[in-house]
């Protein structure tokens, strides 16, 4: 049996992360390998030693200070239950390794090498760290990307020479948005292939196997994913809340991250949802209000109406736009601060969809299937 060593970005406090390594380890083990996650510690020094230039969050006013600390225990139990996803079904190497020093001393014995999924080859949030780039992999090795994601439209001229050097060594390439294969034909002129997210090559059915089974909220609810890691979305996303709420009559139910303001009586907080809760709270909504990739794509895969706040729909970080597109959904993308539209603009053909969704799944399949495959000429 051939052993895959697929290096992502796995463990982080956030649902999208953990779950798209194991889509990825999973399917591939599907397929007949033995597949090992590599252990591989981010942030990590290499990370840590270099300046950020990701947009911060405003500064916190004393409301707000203080339901972050009324939601202390809530988010414990979130870091928990995502720490205990990725000991229960990750399969992780045996060692850790913590910088990309530590990784090209390892002396893997992998057939095949993947660099995964996720915004791993973004300079902002990776600071163009070489090993999401495979650098590691012995030159014999098959060695491929599915579906990364430069988490936006270009590479600063400081990482360029590294970028082409190890985007030339690898057998294949997948890119998770057009802007990346746009990046990659740019760099080294060669085509990359535009996947789906490994998170929707698993259909619904698949993660109802590890999702929780029972319904968590009885009543029917709007599910408020919002989170700030590429841009703040407060305060125009409660705005959006409030008005879709009245015009529904639904219950919102709040994740992952607590509120920046007292919310009305019909709200229910699941700030500390384990993964698995995750997808059953996607999975039992009535409509989803997220700024995030992974939300957007859960939402999708499992049908539900969606509204999908992004920055701008020209910005360079494409995820959420490029995906929806893609499925022919474009009336589901809201740019921030856009007058607050009807809760009706959710709602779309689910059939024609999941007929979409499911010809984009085989296609990516196709590409990972020969990938996986690969025999030098």
């Amino acid at each position: 049996m051939k052993k895959i060593g697929i290096i992502t970005i796995h463990k982080i406090v956030n649902y999208g992360s953990v779950l798209q390594a194991y889509a990825l380890q999973q399917i591939c083990e599907q397929k007949g390998f033995c597949v090992n996650i590599i252990d591989y510690r981010f942030p990590n020094d290499y990370h840590l030693s270099k300046p950020s230039n990701i947009e911060p969050d405003s500064v916190l006013t004393l409301k707000e200070k203080i339901l972050k600390y009324a939601f202390g225990i809530q988010l414990l139990r979130q870091h928990k239950g995502i720490s205990n996803f990725v000991k229960k079904y990750l399969h992780l190497t045996q060692n850790e390794y913590c910088s990309p020093i530590e990784l090209q001393k390892a002396n893997f014995d992998f057939d095949i090498y993947i660099s995964g999924s996720d915004q791993i080859w973004s300079t902002h949030h990776c600071k163009g760290d070489p090993s999401f780039l495979l650098h590691f992999a012995p030159d014999t090795s098959n060695k491929f990307s599915y579906a990364s994601s430069f988490g936006g439209a270009l590479v600063e001229e400081d990482f360029k020479k590294m970028y082409i050097e190890n985007l030339s060594r690898l057998n294949n390439i997948s890119v998770r948005e057009q802007s990346g294969a746009k990046i990659v034909k740019a760099l080294i002129g060669k085509d990359a292939a535009v996947v789906l997210d490994p998170t929707l090559l698993l259909d619904r059915k698949e993660w109802n196997k590890i999702a929780i089974k029972e319904r968590i909220i009885k009543e029917k609810y709007i599910l408020c994913y919002y989170l700030n890691y590429s841009f703040n979305a407060h305060p125009y996303v409660e705005k959006l809340t409030d008005k879709l709420q009245k015009q529904s009559g639904y219950k919102i139910v709040w994740l992952a991250r607590p509120p920046k303001r007292f919310l009305n009586k019909k709200t229910s907080f699941c700030i500390g949802a384990s993964p698995e809760t995750f997808l059953a709270l996607i999975r039992d909504s009535e409509a989803v209000l997220t700024t995030s990739f992974h939300g957007t794509a859960f939402a999708v895969n499992y049908g539900k109406p969606v509204i999908s706040i992004v920055k701008n729909k020209n910005s360079l970080d494409s995820r959420q736009a490029d995906l929806l597109r893609s499925l022919g959904l474009c009336d589901n993308i809201i740019e921030l601060d856009a007058p607050i539209p009807s809760l009706k603009i959710a709602y779309y053909d689910e059939s024609k969809e999941q007929e979409t969704l499911s010809l984009l799944r085989k296609q990516s399949l196709l590409f990972l299937d020969k990938s996986l495959n690969y025999r030098k000429k």
